[in-house]
Formats: C-alpha cells, structure tokens, sequence
C-alpha cells in the first residue's frame, strides 16, 4: 500500500508540513494507535 508523503498532502491542502503532522498525530491519539501499520491491523479486524 502506498500513501503520500506529509510534503505531499500538505501542498494538495495549501497548509504546512508541520501541521500535516499535527493533524496526524491527533487522529492517531483519537484511534488509541501509534502508527499508519496499526490503523491498517485494525481496519482488518
């Protein structure tokens, strides 16, 4: 599975890196997970 960079998804949404960053690290927070590997471990239970 391939997904886009930070760099990437912060130029689409005209925002910077750094808040990219931020707005994963609180979706991670929200699901009780520490990477985008446990999101995809959970999304196939």
């Amino acid at each position: 599975m391939k997904g886009f960079s930070y760099k990437d998804v912060a130029k689409e949404l005209g925002i910077s890196t750094s808040t990219v960053g931020t707005y994963v690290q609180r979706i991670y927070e929200k699901l009780h997970v520490s990477s985008r590997r446990e999101i995809i471990d959970r999304s196939r239970l």
